[in-house]
């Protein structure tokens, strides 16, 4: 059942738990909808804790980033790291934001948001969810925040970068802890001193920096399965069984990070470890991994406009009611899929 195969270059596992990080989010956010459906509102007791599938994103990217920089820094310098995950980045995130402004003035017909607010979420310079202009680019403001983090990293000598990263992540693990220790009250409410410069996402990040490391080093737990994926889904299990326990767990970063962050890093090493082997994620997985990003981006936008479509429609009895919020989120990954195709494929792959 797990016969070693030759390495993919591609990934495909991770393509496809980009794909289901997606779709966490997405029915995170689907399930204020789903409850107006009595049917409907009990999949809320799985689906709130969808948002994790943020946390995954945040492990996947050190990953990815870390094999980037390592690859990139050594041989081209810093600048053009650094300028092509911010390309990466921008180009994604610039074309659905110029669809929300054309939306919101021609077919809405609603003012945009103040000038100072467009302008910083433009740029991504709003690390607070409620800041954004579109919600979900909070993470990509930390996104490239902890770019910064690893091309620096990188610049070092190479004996020294493993060294660095666990140092910072054993800063953050203290600093995290020793407020929470001290200001529980505070944290809780968000006023942890320096709470982005110091942010516990930091940790998820560099765990995925790490886990990018023995990878590339061939360690032996990715070439046995029949430990590794068991460990990896009873360590998955414990996070949710954790992160469950109090509401907090999505707000304090240091527990997030215990809880939540561990469901993300044993994600990854589950699919680093099924790479190894001869099974092959699905097809149509694979290409919602694809899509992932214009998924991220477009969900919420798209979300808001069938909420429109339903009132303005009349969409109210039960049965047309419970088709229209089923067929909701396969329309808004069909959408993606061809927002994916149509604008965020070609403009990375001219940019790029």
């Amino acid at each position: 059942m797990f016969e070693k195969k030759i390495i993919n270059p591609d990934l495909q596992w991770i393509q496809a738990l980009r794909g289901i990080a997606a779709l966490m989010v997405l029915f995170f956010h689907m399930h204020p909808h789903w409850d107006l459906i009595p049917t409907l509102s009990m999949t809320t007791a799985v689906t709130r804790w969808g948002f994790s599938g943020v946390d995954i994103f945040f492990v996947l990217s050190g990953f990815v980033v870390f094999r980037s920089a390592r690859r990139t820094i050594p041989a081209r310098g810093f600048r053009p790291f650094i300028k092509k995950r911010l390309l990466r980045i921008y180009l994604g995130y610039w074309p659905v934001l110029l669809l929300i402004a054309l939306v919101t003035m021609f077919v809405y017909q609603e003012r945009l948001p103040p000038i100072k607010k467009m302008l910083l979420s433009t740029l991504l310079l709003y690390p607070n969810i409620w800041d954004n202009w579109l919600p979900p680019a909070w993470s990509l403001s930390m996104e490239i925040y902890f770019y910064l983090w690893i091309g620096l990293i990188v610049l070092l000598p190479l004996r020294y970068q493993i060294k660095a990263a666990v140092c910072i992540i054993v800063f953050l693990v203290i600093w995290g802890i020793g407020w929470l220790a001290t200001n529980q009250e505070g944290v809780y409410n968000g006023l942890q001193p320096l709470r982005y410069v110091f942010t516990g996402l930091g940790i998820e990040f560099l765990g995925g920096a790490l886990i990018a490391h023995v990878y590339d080093k061939q360690a032996l737990i990715f070439e046995r399965p029949r430990l590794t994926l068991p460990l990896c889904i009873a360590l998955i299990c414990a996070g949710f069984s954790l992160g469950m326990t109090s509401p907090y767990f999505d707000r304090v970063e240091v527990m997030r990070v215990a809880s939540f962050g561990m469901i993300g890093m044993s994600a990854l090493v589950l699919v680093l470890t099924l790479e190894q082997t001869k099974l092959t994620p699905p097809t149509w997985l694979v290409a919602v991994g694809n899509a992932s990003y214009s998924i991220y981006l477009l969900h919420t936008f798209l979300l808001d406009a069938s909420g429109r479509i339903r009132v303005e429609n009349g969409i109210t009895s039960p049965a047309a009611l419970l088709t229209f919020l089923l067929c909701l989120p396969l329309i808004i990954v069909l959408i993606s899929l061809l927002w994916y195709r149509l604008i965020e494929k070609p403009i990375m792959k001219t940019a790029l």
